[in-house]
Formats: structure tokens, C-alpha cells, sequence
């Protein structure tokens, strides 16, 4: 009995380390962590895929957040292509809208992942879409910012003698918002690339970097959680069969 209660005691603390360990989000108020800076460096086989940038958070307590993005791709080989980029954001966003100016680098934005990272929400894209294609993107030694605005809607519909109406309510956004991951995706002449900064790992000046660890998709996390849990059934099976 002992031992099956530091087993499953065992499995238990390791699955809250996990989660503990991924669900740290960064917290941006009027006042706090604003504008967010952040930097990554990823080694591909097409070289070091580096680069800062900075997200600046405006439109609290309204029902538009808007978001500034500067992205600064400083990759020594211009052809190593940031062609889309995206976070996690909570509370979530039901719309987005993107401007900028016609300057090649990212040219829009949707509710979307990239396509490895099912915890990003919001991805603007500089290629054909958030997973690729096209000639788009940042090239290497060269920076783009861009203007993203996103709303949270309530869609409620309702059935009266046959007659459906839908009515879309305007959510206010509060006095802050909880933005993690941070997500990059890269097309090089080696191929293409994606991973996540980690709001885990935020510097005293509530930046954020990257060495290029992905975080943990849901899907891995319940094969880890499975994998916990049937060792410790096993090891339960062999005391009774010694028993």
C-alpha cells in the first residue's frame, strides 16, 4: 500500500510539474510589461534563425485590443525568411483585423495557428498563409512592424417561430491580458522551421527569450499524462501478482 501511494503520489507531482512548468503566461496591463520585448535564437541546419521584437498593448477596458508589433529578423542570411509569426492570448479573441503599410514583410493576419504550434491564436503571415508558401515573409537583416486590433465577441442566437436571429455583443477587454506563447515559423533554403519563445523564462525586465524549445502541444501532454498513469497501474499489478 505504500508503495502504490508514492507511486501515484510520484505520478501526480510529475504532472503538475508539467503543467506548471508550460502555463506560466506573461501578464500585460496599461502599466505593466508594456510594451513586451521578447528575442529568439533557434540553430537550424540552415544556420542561427535570430531576431527581437516587441508587442505593444493599447485599447484596455474597450472593446478593441490593439496590438503593435516590431519584428526584427536578424539572421546573418537573407534567405532565411520569417514568414509568420503569433501568440496565445487569454482572454481569447473572437476577430481579427491587420494594417500596415505596403512594405513588404508580414501582409496579414488571422485567428489561426502555425501549423506545429496548436497554442498560438493570432498569426500574422508575410508568405500565402500562416503555414507557408509564397516569396513573403521578413528576410534576414530586415525588420517590419504592423498594426493588429482583435475583439472578443459573444454570438448568441435565438429561435422564434422559425425566424433564427443571431445578435454579436461586444466584449470589453479588461485592464489586462495573459500573452504566451510566442511563436515563430521560418522558410529557408534547408527547409522550414517553427518554435515558440516560453513566457516561463521572462528576464527582470519582463522580456522574453528563446532558445528555440518548443512548448508541449495538449496531444503530448495526454500521452504524458497516460504514460504516467499506466505506470503506476503496472507497477500496482505486479505487487498483487507477488501478493
Amino acid at each position: 500500500m505504500k508503495i502504490k501511494k508514492t507511486v501515484c503520489v510520484t505520478a501526480v507531482s510529475a504532472l503538475f510539474a508539467l503543467f506548471s512548468a508550460i502555463g506560466n503566461a506573461t501578464v500585460i496591463t496599461s502599466s505593466g510589461n508594456n510594451p513586451l520585448s521578447f528575442t529568439w535564437l533557434y540553430s537550424s541546419v540552415a544556420g542561427n534563425l535570430t531576431g527581437n521584437g516587441s508587442l505593444t498593448i493599447s485599447g484596455f477596458n474597450t472593446n478593441t485590443l490593439i496590438v503593435d508589433v516590431i519584428l526584427n529578423n536578424t539572421s546573418g542570411l537573407s534567405t532565411n525568411r520569417l514568414t509568420a509569426f503569433g501568440f496565445g492570448i487569454d482572454p481569447n479573441a473572437t476577430s481579427v483585423s491587420f494594417s500596415d503599410a505596403s512594405d513588404g514583410g508580414m501582409i496579414s493576419a488571422v485567428l489561426d495557428n502555425i501549423p506545429s504550434l496548436a497554442t498560438i491564436e493570432v498569426c500574422a503571415y508575410g508568405g500565402q498563409n500562416c503555414p507557408g508558401g509564397a516569396n513573403g515573409g521578413i528576410l534576414g537583416g530586415l525588420s517590419d512592424s504592423f498594426r493588429i486590433s482583435l475583439l472578443n465577441e459573444t454570438i448568441t442566437t435565438t429561435k422564434i417561430k422559425g425566424v433564427t436571429t443571431t445578435t454579436r455583443t461586444l466584449n470589453p477587454w479588461g485592464n489586462s491580458v495573459d500573452i504566451a506563447p510566442i511563436g515563430f515559423k521560418y522558410q529557408t533554403g534547408s527547409g522550414s522551421f517553427e518554435f515558440t519563445t516560453s513566457s516561463s523564462s521572462s528576464s527582470s525586465n519582463g522580456g522574453l527569450t528563446s532558445s528555440g524549445t518548443s512548448i508541449p502541444e495538449p496531444g503530448m501532454l495526454a500521452l504524458l499524462s497516460a504514460g504516467l498513469l499506466g505506470q503506476a497501474l503496472l507497477i500496482r499489478q505486479r505487487r498483487r501478482r507477488q501478493k
